[in-house]
This record gives structure tokens, C-alpha cells and sequence, in this order.
């Protein structure tokens, strides 16, 4: 009687010690969206620099990206794994341990997972609830915005735009490209955020970060993800099939602002494109411009459509025509990756862009960006108040 009562002993144990281990995981997962505003603002600004330098130096040492090599060898091993995980447990099935296995077996899942978790939230899952860079670069107001407002922020946008693109060289379709390598413009793109962040106070951290180019980014395009961050590894992995002069400058500057202590897609973007602006070379600030651009084009055009005023027409103005070959180069591209596909749906039914849609959304979600997917939309009244508080009234972008 006694032997059987401490097998039930150890027995109870062994589950109260998996339900708490549970419990400290799913505390692990939630626990960035119960964190008070100043205390992520502290930990974002004192302590995460020195939190995830070790890691970012540890980065420095490969030219390639450590999440494409971990994400191509984790199936087959999980695969190896599992089955010899099964096979170990029905041997002890068939003799005896099998219970004392699987115990053995879900602690340490647990354990991995939540030392997983923990890491997560110190290198990116605390950053969601620092304060907003918007907010950094006092660019919240609940003054009303005239249309005479977005008109001056259109202008501006477009006359940067088309100043930048002036000064790239094209190749014989017209199309212009980057002036640079992938690595220039990685290291670059560092001092670039480095010198933005110090002349507009906003706190990003000051570590180097080595950007990766991915491999197989022509099947990644299938997810249509041009970009990102691995927490886990402070890993920052851009996508380089097709580098896309519109858009590679603000890719490689926004997974950087997620390496150095932004969590936010909305932020992210917002300083990646502002210091795209403010850059001295003129790919870099084509990028950042264009992105201002069409972000106001349309928006001030449903407010003119809305309010009978007259519309700048500066997307039918002949000096459009070069930012126009970009944007086909561009969309040529992405057709062929729809076309790929499309074909993949059809023979195995499975919408690969959807899916990564859905995920990411979830992801975002679950990290308290209420709007998903959304948040990667950069309110157009953001832009319009900074071009009004920074540029209108006497600095230079």
C-alpha cells in the first residue's frame, strides 16, 4: 500500500509540475501585452541595447542568414525527430516507462518553449508596448488638417521623389536599380537610421546590425514577405530576388528598426521611410519619398473628390513616366510570382500568400497590433504633420 500510495505521490507531482509549467508558458506568451507603458519605454531604452548586442554580434560573424539555414534543416529534423521520439515510445509501451517518458518528454518541450518565449519577449515581444515613434517625433495632434495641408505634404513628397529619381542611372528598358551591393546598402542603411534617430531624438539603439539576404527569396516571394525579423536570433533577413528600387531601401531600414528596439510595423515603417528621406543618396531617398507620395496621392484626392477643390495632377505629369517603368519593372515581377502561385493552388489547393496572410495577422494580433496585417499602413495625418512640424517650418528632411 505504501509503495502504490508514492507512486501516486510522484504521480501528482509530476502533473502539478507540468499544468505549472504550462501556466509559466502561457505567462511567458502574454506577458508583453500586461507591461506599463514607462516600464517597456525603460527596458526599450537602458536595457534591451545591451540585451541583444550579444546576439548581434554573434550575427556579424555569418554572411548568411541563420534563419534560412535553421528553417531548411528544422523539417526534415523535427520529421527524424518525431519518428524516433514514437518508436522509443512504443518500446517502452511494450515494456514498461512509457508514462515516466512522456513526462520526461512534455517537461522539456515545455521547458525549450518557455526559455523560447522568455527570449522572444526580451529581444522583441516587450518593444509593442513602448511609446509609439509617432509620438517620439511629436507628430500626435488632434488639430484638424486642411486639405491646403496634405496639398503642401503631397508637393513636397512629390518634388523629393522626383528629384531623387533624376539622379539614378537606368538600364536600357529604363528602369532604374540600386547603386550599390547588398552589403553596402545593409551597412549604409545602419548609419543611415543611426543619423536619423539622433537628429530627431528617437530612441533607436546604436548597436550595428548585420542585415541577411536570404537564398531562396524566390520562393519566400511566394509568401509575399520581403523581409524579416527573427527575434530568437536578432537576426534581420531580407528577401533579394527581385531588389526593387522602390521598396528594397524602406525593407532593409524597416527590419533594421525591428533589430534596434521597434516592434511595430506601423513605426517601423514610418521611421524607415522618414529616414529614407533624409538620406544623402538619392536611391534611398527615391524610396522613401515614393512611399510618402502614393501614401497622400490618394488620400487627398478623395478628400478634393469630397470637397469639390482641385486636385494637384502630378501623377499624369510627364516627370512621372520614369517613377512608372519602376513601378511595372516591379509589378512584371510580382505577376510571374502570382503566376507561380496561382499554379501551386491549383495542383495542391493551398493559397500560399493567403496563409502567410493569415498567420502574419494572427502573429500581429496576438502582440497587441489590434489592426493585423493593417498596422503596416502608416497613417497618412502622420506624414502630413511631419513634413508641417519639421520641414515646412525651416529643417530639411
Amino acid at each position: 500500500m505504501k509503495i502504490k500510495s508514492k507512486k501516486r505521490k510522484r504521480t501528482a507531482l509530476k502533473i502539478v509540475l507540468l499544468v505549472l509549467l504550462t501556466a509559466l508558458f502561457i505567462c511567458a506568451v502574454e506577458f508583453n501585452n500586461y507591461i506599463p507603458r514607462n516600464v517597456a519605454d525603460y527596458y526599450c531604452n537602458n536595457i534591451f541595447p545591451y540585451v541583444s548586442k550579444p546576439l548581434q554580434c554573434f550575427n556579424m560573424f555569418f554572411q548568411f542568414s541563420l534563419t534560412e539555414g535553421i528553417v531548411v534543416c528544422i523539417f526534415p529534423l523535427l520529421a527524424i525527430g518525431f519518428i524516433w521520439w514514437l518508436l522509443i515510445l512504443i518500446k517502452k509501451m511494450l515494456t514498461k516507462g512509457a508514462l515516466r517518458f512522456f513526462f520526461k518528454s512534455a517537461r522539456n518541450l515545455l521547458i525549450v518553449a518557455i526559455v523560447m518565449a522568455i527570449l522572444f519577449q526580451a529581444m522583441h515581444g516587450i518593444n509593442y508596448r513602448r511609446t509609439k515613434a509617432a509620438t517620439e517625433l511629436k507628430l500626435v495632434s488632434k488639430e484638424e488638417l486642411t486639405f491646403e495641408d496634405y496639398c503642401a505634404a503631397l508637393r513636397w513628397s512629390y518634388l523629393g521623389m522626383i528629384e531623387a529619381r533624376s539622379h539614378l542611372g537606368e538600364d536600357y528598358n529604363g528602369v532604374a536599380h540600386m547603386n550599390n551591393s547588398f552589403e553596402n546598402n545593409a551597412v549604409y542603411a545602419n548609419s543611415l537610421l543611426d543619423s536619423f534617430a539622433d537628429k530627431y531624438n528617437v530612441p533607436l539603439t546604436k548597436n550595428y546590425v548585420r542585415a541577411k539576404p536570404v537564398s531562396l527569396s524566390h520562393y519566400w516571394s511566394y509568401t509575399y514577405i520581403v523581409g524579416m525579423y527573427n527575434a530568437l536570433l536578432c537576426e534581420a533577413n531580407i528577401n533579394t530576388d527581385y531588389i526593387d528600387i522602390t521598396e528594397f531601401p524602406i525593407n532593409v531600414c524597416h527590419e533594421l528598426c525591428h533589430a534596434k528596439g521597434y516592434a511595430s510595423e506601423t513605426d517601423c515603417n514610418l521611421l524607415a521611410s522618414l529616414a529614407c528621406c533624409s538620406s544623402s543618396r538619392a536611391d534611398f531617398r527615391y524610396a522613401g519619398y515614393r512611399w510618402i507620395f502614393w501614401n497622400l496621392y490618394w488620400v487627398t484626392e478623395s478628400i478634393a473628390e469630397a470637397t469639390g477643390e482641385i486636385m494637384p495632377e502630378y501623377a499624369y505629369s510627364s516627370e512621372m513616366d520614369p517613377v512608372y517603368r519602376d513601378e511595372m519593372a516591379s509589378d512584371y515581377y510580382w505577376g510571374k510570382i502570382n503566376e507561380e502561385v496561382d499554379a501551386i493552388r491549383d495542383i495542391f489547393s493551398v493559397d500560399i500568400t493567403e496563409t502567410s496572410d493569415n498567420v502574419n495577422d494572427a502573429f500581429l494580433k496576438s502582440n497587441g497590433e489590434e489592426e493585423g496585417v493593417g498596422a503596416y499602413i502608416v497613417p497618412d495625418s502622420i506624414y502630413v504633420r511631419f513634413y508641417l512640424t519639421h520641414i515646412a517650418g525651416g529643417e530639411n528632411a
